[in-house]
């Protein structure tokens, strides 16, 4: 049996979400809204449109990239840097309820979008709550 605890996975398991999070960011920043719109889709948009969504897709994705950027910090001391890391998970719970308000209010367009936000809300308690805390 091995004698690894909850405790001595956090610092890892938060280098995974931070690789995650970098990867994601870093995608959006060079796709931008070709991620999600193919040509098609967007010649039948007004220009400014697609000229906003892409300008936020980027923005977001250097923003995701921030939050990977403070989580992998935060991990190799987190009982010295767990109010960076706090703020973060608040922040990311925050976005996934702002997720659902949007999704309540103008639909679901596409699957991911519900799986997001659960894991949204979900994810950044759990971990907080079975990992973090205990370094406080």
């Amino acid at each position: 049996m091995s004698g690894l605890t909850s405790i001595q996975f956090t610092p890892i398991i938060l280098k995974g979400i931070s690789a995650v999070f970098l990867y994601q960011g870093g995608d959006h920043v060079a796709q931008g809204v070709k991620k999600y719109l193919s040509p098609d889709e967007r010649a039948k948009l007004p220009s400014d449109v697609v000229t906003l969504m892409d300008s936020q897709y980027r923005f977001l994705g250097a923003m995701y990239m921030g939050f990977g950027a403070v989580v992998g910090w935060t991990s190799f001391e987190i009982s010295e840097r767990h109010v960076p890391l706090a703020i973060i998970i608040g922040t990311l719970t925050l976005a996934g309820i702002a997720r659902a308000v949007s999704g309540a209010v103008f639909g679901w367009a596409v699957p991911w979008l519900q799986r997001a936000t659960i894991t949204e809300i979900v994810v950044p308690p759990f971990i907080y709550w079975f990992g973090i805390r205990k370094y406080i």
